[in-house]
């Protein structure tokens, strides 16, 4: 063919190259030669643009489209020359009228629509797009084609979406800390006698609640486990760790139920290290859970059991630990916490029922 008739082709680009050796004279369209000059002047714009383009001329809506267009094809393969039709076959639902009302004369821009596509092994799939169809006239202002510029939002809406959940979330933990700070506050005026002993208490639990908040950023997954719980909560009691034995199957812990636990095991670990096994040489601390079918479900069970310290006595009055420990984890777990004060050993149990 002579180049002179390919002027209008970007031959530079892949896809301009494709469409110029494309057996055009095969289709409505006829052979390149033949081509009318709107569908020349459509075709270099298409070629040449940095966003993707795909251009839908005649009446079997014929594709022309350039390289930045082939990304949004996905696993497509090859659709130069198929009818729009064939192309978006998966989505015609949803562009097919689209595209009949740009042949009809009316544009039409769409932000973020959503699009229900089978693009690769993964099957169906919702992608997002920003997009506009509008129409193209020839000399005499008649439509001969489409004009389809396209963006694909899919990564920032889930973006967006998945931040506006994470705010929803944050939003919420923080509301359950104010009521959390607010119990601390009252239950430990009761038991203060000075202002220097409430702001000393004060800020040590401030600072357990922060300790706690870091599990909750600095985990990998949506989900903590019980055992990432256990090992970042008992990574802080320094020098002691060989004296703890943690064992149990990967159960996964909602936001509420990994902060309860946390401050839950900060308070025991800290009494262990004063009170407990933790204070005598010999001492030890068993962490066990397990998780089991029975008539009403998945019923769960963590066991915190120390051994080897000094003779156990029950506590006087009822501190902001035992508060911390029996109503707060037994609230979050929708569960009971029992607290055994046995001379050979403090025992702490939660049993809750699961999914």
């Amino acid at each position: 063919m002579d180049l002179d008739q390919l002027s209008f082709i970007d031959m530079d680009s892949p896809m301009g190259r494709q469409v110029a050796s494309h057996d055009w004279a095969s289709t409505s369209l006829g052979p390149i030669s033949n081509w009318p000059p709107a569908l020349k002047i459509a075709v270099g714009l298409v070629l040449r643009s940095g966003f993707a383009k795909c251009l839908c001329w005649g009446p079997d809506r014929l594709t022309i489209y350039n390289d930045a267009f082939v990304p949004i094809l996905g696993d497509k393969g090859d659709c130069l020359g198929q009818p729009c039709s064939v192309m978006w076959k998966d989505a015609w639902d949803s562009i097919g009228p689209m595209t009949e009302k740009a042949f009809g004369g009316t544009a039409t821009f769409l932000r973020d629509f959503r699009v229900t596509m089978d693009r690769g092994e993964d099957g169906p799939e919702d992608v997002f797009f920003t997009f506009s169809y509008g129409p193209v006239v020839d000399e005499r202002g008649r439509v001969q084609g489409l004009m389809h510029t396209v963006m694909e939002t899919t990564d920032r809406v889930k973006f967006e979406r998945k931040a506006a959940i994470s705010n929803r979330e944050l939003v919420h933990r923080m509301k359950n800390s104010y009521s959390l700070i607010s119990a601390i506050v009252n239950q430990i005026a009761r038991s203060c006698t000075t202002l220097e002993e409430l702001r000393a208490k004060l800020i040590e639990r401030l600072g357990e609640m922060g300790r706690a908040q870091e599990i909750l950023s600095l985990r990998n997954r949506s989900e903590a486990t019980v055992a990432e719980v256990v090992s970042h909560a008992l990574s802080r009691i320094d020098g002691k760790e060989n004296r703890f034995c943690a064992t149990g199957p990967d159960i996964d812990l909602n936001d509420n139920e990994t902060f309860a636990l946390t401050l839950a095991l900060y308070e025991l670990a800290t009494n262990s290290t004063k009170y407990g096994a933790l204070s005598a040489a010999g001492g030890k601390v068993v962490v066990d859970w397990d998780i089991h079918e029975d008539a009403s479900g998945s019923a769960f069970t963590f066991r915190w059991h120390e051994s080897g310290g000094p003779p156990v006595t029950a506590p006087s009055r009822k501190g902001f630990g035992t508060f911390l420990i029996k109503r707060l984890l037994a609230a979050e777990f929708d569960g009971d916490v029992s607290l055994d004060y046995a001379p050979d050993g403090f025992r702490c149990v939660l049993t809750c029922r699961r999914g």
